[in-house]
Order: C-alpha cells, then structure tokens, then sequence
C-alpha cells in the first residue's frame, strides 16, 4: 500500500498555486512553475494534483472551505443577527480583495469548460452547499422578524453573494467599489422587514 505524502507539501502547493493564479493568471501559470516556487520535484506535484484544472479547482475549494469554518464561527456566535451580517460582509470582502481575480477566472473557466467535468460538478456542489448553508441564517433573521419574507431564504442567500460579484464588475469597469459598510448597508435596506425583533 503506498504511503500518502505529507499534508503540509499540499497546503504548500496549494499557497504557491494560488499566488500564481492571482498574480499572471491561469494560463501563465505553468506546473513547473508551481513544482519550482513549492520547492519539490514536478513529478512531486502529481501525487497531489492529476493537471493543471484539477489544481485550479483545488485552490478554489481549499480557499472555499477555509472562508465557510470562519463563516460557521460569525453565524454560529453571540452577536444579533444585523451584526453577524456586516461581520459576514467583511469577510466576504476580505476574501474578494485578496482572491478576486482567481474567482473570475474561475467563471471564465466554467463558462469555457464542460458542464459535465467531474471537477466542475464538485466546485458547482461546494458553491450550492454554501448557499444553502447562508440560506439557513436568513431563515433565521426573517423568523426573528428582522429581515422581511418578501424574498425567500435562498434568494437572499444568492443577492448576499452576487453584491460581491459587483465590486469586481466596477472594478472592471473603473466604477468606485463599495466598502464593507456601504456593502452590509445595502442588504440590510433590502432584506430589513422594518420591524422590531421578536423576543
């Protein structure tokens, strides 16, 4: 039975990959590249990652997983539903300002590649557990009396998501982006029901 490499090469791979992508894209991000800046043999690498997308995709779920543990830690926590959200928000902008252009060529990427990927399934499955993981908070927040009903639990959990996506369109088209607080301003106008919190 063979012996599985050790974890902290992979996280190592991973970090070097996702500094790559970031920083001169996917296309000129080579396997090499990622083999030299982590430091081991290309072939090293392989043990880990089968091509160049399954990295790619990689990265993305790695990055993916460690945003929802510290999104379980805010929902999860003491704080009233309007400040779990803004402290979401933050979060969610943080990982925008350092990861956004992986996560648009990653867009780029699922519109120019087959839906029938096995990889391209699985980063679609992590995105949709991820929402209806958010969609349970604004469950919460509507049965609290906080957010109004007027749009499902889903729906605001995909309109949470899609105010980030903006940012990276004014940015594409050089249009002030929004802060954090204009951001959870924003969603707090559209999902707030107008009334008190029930006790």
């Amino acid at each position: 039975m063979p012996v599985s490499p050790p974890k902290d090469k992979r996280s190592k791979i991973l970090d070097v990959a996702l500094q790559l992508f970031n920083d001169i894209g996917y296309h000129e991000t080579t396997l090499d590249e990622v083999a030299k800046q982590a430091d081991i043999a290309k072939g090293t690498l392989y043990l880990y990652f089968k091509s160049k997308d399954d990295l790619f995709i990689q990265c993305m779920i790695d990055g993916s997983e460690k945003w929802m543990t510290r999104a379980r830690e805010i929902i999860g926590g003491p704080d009233g539903i309007r400040d779990r959200l803004r402290k979401l928000v933050q979060l969610q902008i943080d990982v925008f300002t350092r990861n956004g252009p992986m996560i648009q060529q990653f867009i780029l990427r699922k519109r120019a590649t087959s839906h029938d990927s096995a990889l391209a399934r699985r980063m679609m499955k992590k995105m949709r557990e991820r929402l209806e993981f958010f969609a349970v908070f604004f469950k919460e927040g509507i049965e609290s009396g906080e957010f109004s009903d007027t749009l499902s639990p889903m729906q605001m959990a995909i309109i949470f998501h899609q105010v980030f996506d903006l940012n990276m369109k004014f940015q594409l088209f050089d249009v002030p982006t929004l802060t954090a607080d204009r951001c959870s301003d924003v969603l707090l106008s559209l999902f707030s029901s107008g009334k008190r919190p029930k006790k």
